[in-house]
């Protein structure tokens, strides 16, 4: 698809832990780490990669949450975060999550939020897609 002319993804994660991922998505025919490395693939071959951040106060903005995404942005330079509302009943979700995860004390969304900025100044956050005149390389502020 790159090579036709692919430029840019968007790729749906309301986690970067395998266990919570797997637990909302319940994937079948293919792997957390199967997105991981559709997003590497795509990073390394240049185009613009947007993560479509599915996010629930409390969940979201726990520390290992946290931990994930911080790991995750360094280890993988997106050029964005969608924050998007959970489309879910926020007490299954809580449930669910809580099933299959330890979780911590919310830091808060805004907290959060403005720690990722801080970290990564060149991380471009939003809620659409940019046009692709505003496409930026990783780590170009």
């Amino acid at each position: 698809l790159i090579d036709a002319g692919l430029d840019s993804i968007r790729v749906s994660l309301n986690s970067l832990r395998a266990e919570c991922y797997n637990a909302y998505f319940r994937p079948k025919d293919y792997r957390f780490s199967d997105v991981i490395e559709g997003i590497d693939v795509a990073l390394q071959r240049g185009i613009h990669v947007s993560l479509n951040y599915i996010n629930l106060p409390g969940f979201t903005d726990g520390p290992q949450e946290l931990s994930a995404l911080e790991s995750f942005i360094q280890q993988h330079p997106i050029q964005m975060i969608q924050w998007r509302n959970l489309n879910y009943d926020p007490l299954r979700y809580w449930k669910l999550m809580h099933r299959v995860s330890s979780q911590g004390k919310g830091l808060g969304m805004h907290a959060l939020v403005n720690k990722i900025r801080d970290e990564f100044p060149y991380l471009h956050h939003g809620y659409f897609n940019p046009p692709k005149e505003l496409f930026k390389k990783p780590n170009e502020v």
